[in-house]
């Protein structure tokens, strides 16, 4: 089983360290993540009693620009003639970011079922990638909006049931690769030439299909996040 998944995220992890090496930009952030679990019992009925808590959000990703016009400048290729003398398509381009990064996630929801307490408790890490704008504005600030689609993987995961603990590590609503879809706006200002600090709203869910005489799971994960990006 595990060398089935490492052979599944191996391509992942070579696209991952490659973009490490050739980023413009570094970011390291941390915040909270508010879960809501959309849960469908395989009758058909939406459970109504799992409440969202908080749980953490840490991430080291990578950003880097479809076109660095800094080094386009200094460049005397047929490519760099080319957008030299479109400076419109060039600026463009340059708006025109991608980000891509691991992060560990922790997904946790609370509530009571005929006034029997229970708790779910997650620990998932996973890469995520984002594809958007990056505008600066005036004084040092700019402005991101990307779309996003992540991968994580459970690591650790109970359940509690009034005051008993069950392992999640065998509930396959849990368990499998989980994709999610979503989307992130971002604040940042310059504190120098090299580091920024930066403000983020992220929200993104999967989207298992209900599927007729069984139970799903969905998650939704909504983070608030501040950390610092770093110019190479």
């Amino acid at each position: 089983m595990r060398y089935n998944f490492l052979l599944k995220v191996l391509p992942l992890i070579v696209v991952l360290i490659n973009s490490f090496c050739q980023a413009q930009s570094y970011k390291i952030q941390l915040g909270s993540a508010i879960t809501a679990f959309s849960y469908t019992q395989a009758n058909g009925a939406k459970a109504d009693y799992l409440k969202p808590s908080p749980g953490s959000h840490f991430g080291i990703s990578v950003s880097q620009a479809i076109l660095d016009t800094s080094k386009n400048l200094a460049n005397t290729s047929k490519r760099s003639i080319y957008f030299s003398q479109h400076p419109k398509v060039s600026k463009v381009l340059s708006f025109l970011n991608y980000d891509i990064g691991f992060h560990y996630l922790q997904m946790n929801t609370v509530g009571d079922l005929q006034k029997i307490p229970f708790a779910y408790q997650t620990d998932f890490v996973g890469a995520q990638a984002g594809f958007g704008l990056l505008i600066p504005i005036i004084y040092g600030f700019s402005i991101s909006g990307l779309g996003q689609l992540s991968l994580f993987k459970m690591i650790h995961g109970n359940q509690l049931i009034s005051n008993q603990y069950f392992s999640l590590a065998d509930n396959p609503q849990f368990n499998t690769l989980q994709f999610f879809t979503g989307y992130r706006g971002e604040i940042s200002k310059k504190i120098n030439d090299k580091t920024s600090v930066f403000i983020a709203y992220q929200k993104s869910q999967t989207r298992h299909a209900d599927k007729s005489g069984e139970a799903t799971l969905n998650f939704a994960p909504t983070s608030f996040l501040i950390g610092l990006k770093f110019l190479k």
